[in-house]
């Protein structure tokens, strides 16, 4: 069994300005795309004012009710994860970041479409361009996520 410490790590405590801040965000991206009533109802607040003085920080949701965003936005309480270097993810969720199966199959779909052998010659034409998009697709995801992976060392977040 694994001992512990009685030395807490430094932290600097969340004030209730800072976790309306962060709420905020979440909220207002909500209210944008279903509107405040709706958004108070989802979450299972009796008034869309509750939700509107909590998208302007004027007021703190409920602990429930503010986890009830997750029900309209998976990564809701991100920013409070941020804050203390973690992030949430899907329990269903699988590591993917293996860019080069992806992009070798990307380049052998486009390889053999450009062959002079091939129904166009070295043109690639629509159809083949079209036969090529769901390789095409899965490298740029692949790519899209290293970029981001990039993107979070260079800002000082752990990848």
């Amino acid at each position: 069994m694994m001992q512990r410490s009685n030395v807490l790590p430094p932290a600097i405590p969340l004030t209730v300005e800072d976790a309306r801040e962060i709420l905020s965000h979440p909220l207002l991206a909500l209210c944008s795309e279903y509107g405040p009533t709706a958004v108070a109802r989802a979450i299972g607040v009796r008034e869309d004012k509750t939700v509107r003085d909590a998208r302007d920080e004027k007021a703190s949701l409920s602990l429930h009710s503010a986890a009830n965003l997750l029900l309209l936005d998976g990564a809701a309480l991100d920013g409070f994860l941020a804050r203390v270097g973690r992030r949430s993810v899907p329990v269903d969720a699988t590591c993917s970041t293996d860019a080069l199966p992806s992009m070798t199959g990307a380049v052998h779909k486009l390889v053999t479409a450009t062959s002079p052998s091939s129904p166009g010659g070295s043109v690639l034409t629509h159809f083949e361009l079209l036969d090529s998009e769901a390789e095409l697709r899965q490298a740029f995801d692949a790519i899209g996520a290293l970029l981001i992976r990039i993107d979070r060392i260079k800002s000082g977040v752990a990848a």
